[in-house]
């Protein structure tokens, strides 16, 4: 057979794929050992192969999903024996900026990773054009030198995949036959590679099950008790792309909608009316949503050190919450079911649309006669906070645009120590004026990396994070004696709650495991071990304050009069029922699913299957996905 001018590729593709893989590994190994000191000391030295192991299997698929695009352009030149040079540098840089994008997201997902014990998703993605303020973090402190690094080390990778495409792409002479073949065999090798492989359960191809299995899925990943390398086995840009293709899904589907709504609520049993025994000086109401304030970092709750002395200290004289959980691991999940008394999920932004058809916190006490107020350190279009709020606003809302100049270079605008000045000035003024009640939301940040916190929290001993809670706990104190001391903040209900908790890998609890105080004179203290999460603030806010809101439409219960068994709440991307003693995991996108039980040693893993939990978790993600996508 005649030869024909053609154009020699494979060997760039073969080293362009093996490259990559060796450059994921590097990645996976940073981050293991950036996230090593979280890790138990008797870890084996095999379950670390096997993370590796794990990960060459995703990372097989991402790097060759990142080389079709080049593979495709000169694959077919090849075959019809004329290049066009300008084609297949477009090809290869396509294939490139895919690369970029790739290892960008692996890089970045090396500190999320510590510090959010979960992987970065699609809607982490997004939310880095939502605001300069993610920007400013990843460049801010010592997080400007990760961010330095990453930077070199991405675009290096494309400077080597450059290298090697002007080496190893050249003209040549084969045959026709030949162009194609070899075509043809990468074609096969990159669909296997991209698909992956798992256990073989497809129906459809029941004749073919030994040979090309499942579409890789995350479970995979989900392998060792130790929780940190299985988030270290999975590549960061399949996550991903797995939650991207949830979130075009949408919704979730297991049974007909009027029995997944009959089992999820069984426990949401809210009194539409004014609780009897409800607070009667009940003119202002001020609720502090506390920024990664997990119940774990209170001494109350084992922690060795004494980093909130306040919290502790109101703890015990409050109507407080000892079994209470965040809705989700991130701010956005926290603020909206806390705002709006609704379940969040990790395919979508939670707070991305206004709520109109659901009971939101300045409604509800707008209709009672309360002038309403609202406080953020930072810009309004951070997660959309103001926005949220487009149908349903506040009277007063207060961000970075109202605060001096000096704290626009801040990372999270205005620190704690001026926001909660600034907030009860702004408060005091307006009662002055006559206002005779009012609803105040302060949200602090300053507990969020990167830190800026004075000198003077550093000197006890403590971490760049205890620093930042100590000062964040001063700051809830300075504020608290500041209202408690005027004449109309001698009955103010008090409500502290987190948007989350802080990520430990040696508590699965403590991302979600949050305090509810609530704070009045008339409120006999006590602690109460009802179960409980945000979406049941709102409710519980209501009653206590007297208000009869018969139009009240949310995902939660009144705490103070009734009780549930279980609670149901956000995990990263898995999905968490929480009982007095047992936690159920579940995956929605790759159906797998862990129980664990909390021992004196910690949480302890006891199987994969019980058929209620199953169903009460899937009935819970069908209604309340539906509920909270009611806008």
């Amino acid at each position: 057979m005649k030869k024909q001018k053609t154009i020699n590729y494979w060997q760039f593709v073969l080293l362009a794929h093996l490259s990559a893989l060796l450059a994921f590994a590097i990645v996976r190994g940073v981050q293991i050992a950036y996230s090593s000191v979280s890790l138990k000391d008797n870890t084996p030295f095999l379950e670390y192969l096997k993370c590796f192991g794990r990960g060459v299997v995703y990372d097989n698929h991402c790097s060759l999903l990142a080389l079709v695009p080049v593979t495709l352009v000169l694959g077919i030149q090849s075959i019809i024996g004329k290049e066009n040079k300008i084609v297949s540098k477009v090809g290869f840089w396509i294939t490139a900026v895919f690369y970029f994008v790739e290892f960008a997201i692996c890089c970045a997902n090396i500190v999320y990773v510590k510090y959010q014990l979960a992987n970065i998703n699609f809607e982490a993605v997004k939310a880095l054009g939502q605001g300069t303020e993610v920007l400013g973090m990843m460049t801010s402190g010592t997080y400007i030198v990760a961010f330095i690094l990453s930077t070199v080390f991405c675009v290096g990778f494309v400077y080597l995949l450059w290298l090697l495409f002007k080496k190893f792409v050249k003209d040549g002479e084969q045959t026709r036959l030949f162009s194609i073949i070899i075509f043809i065999v990468l074609a096969l090798l990159m669909a296997i590679g991209i698909r992956g492989r798992s256990k073989p359960k497809e129906k459809h191809i029941k004749k073919f099950q030994k040979f090309i299995g499942n579409p890789l899925n995350t479970s995979f990943a989900e392998y060792s008790d130790q929780m940190l390398l299985n988030l270290s086995a999975m590549n960061d840009f399949f996550f991903v792309e797995k939650s991207q293709a949830q979130t075009k899904k949408g919704k979730f589907k297991y049974m007909s909608n009027n029995k997944a709504e009959k089992i999820a609520l069984r426990y949401q049993n809210y009194p539409h009316e004014a609780d009897a025994n409800s607070i009667k000086q009940k003119n202002h109401v001020i609720l502090v949503l506390m920024e990664g304030m997990s119940a774990k970092v209170m001494k109350t709750f084992g922690y060795p050190k004494v980093i909130t002395p306040f919290l502790d200290s109101i703890y015990a004289k409050s109507l407080s919450y000892c079994n209470f959980y965040s809705a989700g691991v991130i701010t956005q999940k926290g603020m909206c079911a806390t705002f709006s008394s609704a379940p969040t999920f990790a395919h979508f932004h939670s707070m991305e649309k206004a709520p109109r058809k659901r009971t939101v916190i300045s409604t509800a006490y707008r209709h009672e006669g309360y002038t309403t107020q609202f406080f953020v350190p930072h810009a309004p279009t951070f997660d959309n906070v103001f926005g949220f709020f487009t149908a349903n606003p506040f009277e007063y809302q207060y961000c970075l645009d109202d605060y001096p100049a000096k704290y626009q270079s801040f990372s999270w605008g205005a620190p704690d120590d001026y926001l909660f000045k600034f907030a009860f000035r702004k408060t005091d003024s307006l009662i002055a004026s006559g206002v005779d009640k009012t609803l105040s939301v302060v949200y602090g940040c300053s507990n969020h990396p990167p830190y800026n916190i004075p000198d003077e929290y550093h000197k006890k001993g403590f971490s760049d994070e205890e620093a930042a809670v100590y000062y964040a706990d001063a700051q809830l104190k300075m504020f608290y004696n500041l209202v408690r001391n005027t004449e109309w903040g001698k009955n103010a209900l008090f409500v502290f709650v987190a948007d989350h908790g802080r990520h430990y890998v040696s508590n699965m609890l403590a991302s979600n495991h949050i305090p509810l105080i609530i704070n009045h004179p008339e409120i006999q203290p006590r602690v109460d071990s009802t179960l409980g999460v945000q979406y049941d603030v709102l409710p519980t806010m209501l009653a206590l304050t007297g208000v009869d809101y018969k139009d009240y439409r949310g995902y939660g219960i009144d705490l103070a009069r009734s009780k549930r068994d279980t609670v149901f709440f956000g995990y990263g991307e898995k999905y968490a029922l929480k009982t007095k003693d047992k936690l159920y995991f579940y995956s929605p996108e790759s159906k797998y699913s862990e129980i664990w039980i909390e021992t004196p040693e910690g949480f302890k893993n006891v199987g994969s299957k019980d058929a209620a939990f199953e169903r009460y978790m899937k009935a819970n993600l069908q209604y309340g996905c539906k509920f909270a996508t009611s806008y």
